[in-house]
């Protein structure tokens, strides 16, 4: 998986943010954001999102609802076994994860936003 630099456009402040306590609270399946892809794409480009404090940050959710309440319902995504999402911040250069995180509203992806249909 890559890591898309052009997909970390806002800072994320700690109103927007929440963690888990610890590996008993991580899900079985854990859903990060990432570009759009294709059946012809063999890697998958994760967004990372820059953090108030500068960290940057990968966005996991617990399930495709927090997903969609804090990405909207245009965000792709991609699935992935919710002990995975450690790794996926380590090989994507990510300092912290940011579970069910909540974008500012006006970031949002709506499902038929230009280049979403």
């Amino acid at each position: 998986m890559r890591v898309h630099e052009d997909a970390a456009p806002s800072v994320i402040g700690a109103e927007h943010m929440a963690t888990l306590d610890g590996d008993d609270d991580v899900p079985e399946t854990a859903y990060v954001p990432a570009a759009r892809v294709t059946k012809r794409d063999a890697e998958v480009t994760l967004e990372l999102r820059q953090t108030a404090s500068g960290d940057r940050a990968l966005l996991a959710f617990t399930s495709l609802k927090e997903l969609v309440e804090g990405c909207g319902d245009g965000q792709a995504w991609v699935a992935v076994r919710g002990w995975q999402v450690e790794g996926l911040r380590e090989k994507s250069g990510a300092d912290v994860i940011l579970w069910d995180a909540a974008l500012p509203i006006e970031e949002r992806q709506a499902r038929f936003q230009e280049g979403n249909r």
